[in-house]
């Protein structure tokens, strides 16, 4: 396969840190999250000073933990929750000039927020705009109002109905947003009627999901007492197989397994996720990965300003975790790259072993020592890597 001049080709990236803070609070909390979040109404959470407090004091920790961490330099931040959109843009900035006080930073880095649209106006982008944040991100799931209600959202159909104007004319050039298909009672021309409007605006980012059921969830519940229906499995897999080629036909590269962009508008912060790079994890229920160690924050904001972070850090297996996240990527990648830089004699083999397998199948390609799923993969992408991990 010819590789595109303007496809990135990814590879170890070893002196860069990310960080991801999590804002636990939403006006609602959607029946099918399984993040950590706690629906608060209209109102400013009570405790978000306190809150941004309890930030600081924990990036300190970690950095006192992993004092190796001051040696590298921070070049994503990602400002995620919950709804971080409902916190101060004051206090976002507060954080950034905190985290800049005591982190060397790139030239240019991708300073991001998650966004609901019953927040998002010119007014709002332009705020982010002012204090650094270059990328924001709109979970916008559907338009159809059925489709909310069945999610459970809030719903602000003015906002909802401005979205696309307020995006295309916004001060932030990086903008995307999040839709979902395979909605009980919602139509594949409803999600195809949806991404066609962002099309059309050319949005740089699209986040393309299919409803899943997560235990704990009130969607799961709700499903168990037959009182809602299951995910539309086989519309699913229908529009995930429809999807690359109409984007491509719009001119974005396929990068992730439910993640397309333009050109250089990735997001780099959630590459990190995937490529196996080293991130700050830092709020209530966040997770991160320093040194080989992952750890997970309590769900829960009390606990957690009340100095409860978590001191336990796992070690990672890097022969399971490299192919539980690398592979998932559908853009190019220097599999050697990770598979040297990360791997053991045994596990090197074994993986090189598997590949081979993978492209006499014709399931992927190799070419330079890059790596490539071809998209005959992409149905059975979770068997080919249960394949490779165990």
């Amino acid at each position: 396969m010819k590789l595109s001049n303007k496809e990135s080709i990814w590879q170890v990236r070893n002196s860069y840190l990310g960080v991801y803070v999590h804002f636990p609070y939403c006006f609602k909390k959607c029946d099918y999250c399984d993040f950590y979040s706690e629906g608060i109404g209209a109102a400013p959470a009570n405790d978000e000073k306190s809150l941004f407090q309890s930030y600081k004091k924990e990036i300190l920790d970690r950095a006192n933990h992993f004092p190796e961490i001051r040696k590298r330099t921070i070049d994503t931040v990602f400002f995620g929750g919950g709804t971080p959109s409902k916190a101060s843009a004051k206090h976002w900035k507060e954080l950034l000039d905190f985290l800049r006080s005591e982190f060397s930073f790139s030239d240019n880095p991708e300073i991001s927020i998650e966004v609901n649209p019953e927040d998002l106006s010119s007014e709002l982008l332009a705020e982010y705009n002012s204090i650094g944040i270059n990328r924001v991100n709109v979970g916008v799931q559907t338009l159809e109002k059925k489709g909310l209600e069945f999610l459970g959202r809030h719903y602000d159909e003015v906002r909802y109905h401005s979205l696309v104007e307020v995006l295309t004319n916004s001060p932030i050039q990086r903008v995307g947003i999040d839709l979902m298909y395979g909605i009980p009672g919602v139509a594949k021309e409803s999600f195809l009627s949806d991404l066609s409007l962002f099309l059309n605006a050319n949005l740089p980012h699209l986040s393309l999901y299919s409803l899943t059921l997560e235990k704990g969830t009130q969607y799961s519940r709700d499903v168990s007492d037959k009182k809602k229906g299951e995910p539309e499995e086989n519309l699913q897999s229908e529009i995930l197989t429809q999807l690359p080629n109409i984007l491509k036909e719009h001119g974005y590269l396929w990068y992730e397994v439910s993640n397309y962009a333009k050109p250089g508008f990735e997001s780099l912060h959630n590459l990190k996720y995937w490529t196996y790079e080293p991130y700050l994890g830092i709020g209530p229920g966040a997770h991160g990965m320093i040194a080989g160690h992952r750890y997970g924050n309590p769900r829960n904001a009390n606990l957690y300003q009340k100095k409860e972070t978590s001191n336990k850090y796992g070690m990672i297996d890097p022969s399971t975790e490299l192919s539980l996240t690398l592979f998932r990527l559908f853009s190019p990648f220097r599999y050697l790259d990770f598979i040297e830089t990360y791997l053991d004699s045994k596990t090197k083999s074994k993986y090189l072993k598997t590949i081979e397998g993978w492209e006499k199948k014709g399931l992927c390609s190799i070419e330079n020592e890059v790596f490539q799923w071809k998209p005959e993969a992409l149905l059975l992408l979770d068997d080919l890597i249960l394949e490779i991990s165990l």
